[in-house]
């Protein structure tokens, strides 16, 4: 950050408060409410917050700040940290080659536009382990998943997650992740220090990664909004999208479609 200080603070309440009248429109638009002195305080402060981090939000361009508080409120969801709707994040840029301000969406963020939607019924995340009667039936189908017990200790290890979410008309779509990439992303939870990947409460996080990589699948599906469907609008960091992803569907399908696991 080349300014000093007080320039910076100057030009980012600048620079916010100048796009009060394309917030506010966006919210018009879609009938959302939102306060546009409160969101404005949580960039702000969020973006301070950065100061002496290196790569953090102060020493991104300011217009992709801006660029991604209006993106929240063109979906209309509140920057409030305590709700984790949506973020802040920093990624580098390779067009650029600096790092810019992107906004994320949290996994109650997903739930909340998925239900807003008007069109899902019901979202489930789940995973699965060896000794479990777990069964893929394609993209377009409900799983087959029961066990007999309850103690994860009996059901063997890790074999994979689905997320599935039944739509209003009765259609399913489904996302499977092999055990192998859930645990990856869990290592580099582990790595970032997010002490929740080493609790009890591991299987409630797999399960928000699954609904992080479902998004991907069920937004296309609901929405058709180009900002809806914007790809920097997937929390990345948490849950890489993988080109291979079909590969992996096809994969799950193969071992599992023909008989019970």
């Amino acid at each position: 950050m080349s300014l000093s200080l007080q320039e910076y603070q100057n030009l980012l309440y600048g620079k916010l408060t100048a796009c009060k009248g394309q917030f506010e429109a966006y919210l018009s638009e879609n009938g959302y409410k939102l306060d546009f002195n409160t969101e404005l305080n949580y960039v702000y402060q969020i973006v301070m917050s950065g100061l002496n981090v290196e790569y953090s939000f102060p020493y991104t361009p300011v217009e992709s700040v801006i660029s991604s508080f209006l993106k929240a409120a063109k979906i209309g969801l509140s920057l409030c940290p305590t709700e984790q709707l949506c973020f802040l994040k920093t990624e580098y840029s390779e067009s650029s080659g600096q790092y810019v301000t992107q906004l994320g969406l949290g996994y109650k963020g997903i739930l909340k536009l998925a239900y807003r939607s008007g069109k899902v019924k019901q979202i489930n995340a789940n995973v699965f382990y060896e000794k479990d009667n777990f069964q893929y039936n394609g993209v377009n189908s409900k799983v087959t998943h029961t066990t007999t017990v309850l103690s994860k200790a009996m059901r063997g290890q890790l074999a994979g997650g689905y997320c599935q979410t039944e739509l209003i008309d009765g259609s399913f779509k489904t996302t499977v992740m092999p055990p192998e990439e859930i645990l990856a992303i869990e290592e580099q939870g582990k790595a970032m220090g997010n002490e929740a990947w080493l609790s009890v409460h591991v299987d409630q996080m797999r399960e928000k990664t699954l609904i992080k990589r479902h998004w991907k699948t069920l937004c296309p599906c609901i929405y058709r909004d180009s900002v809806m469907n914007d790809p920097m609008l997937f929390d990345d960091q948490d849950c890489q999208h993988s080109s291979n992803q079909q590969a992996y569907e096809e994969q799950f399908e193969s071992a599992y479609s023909r008989e019970a696991y």
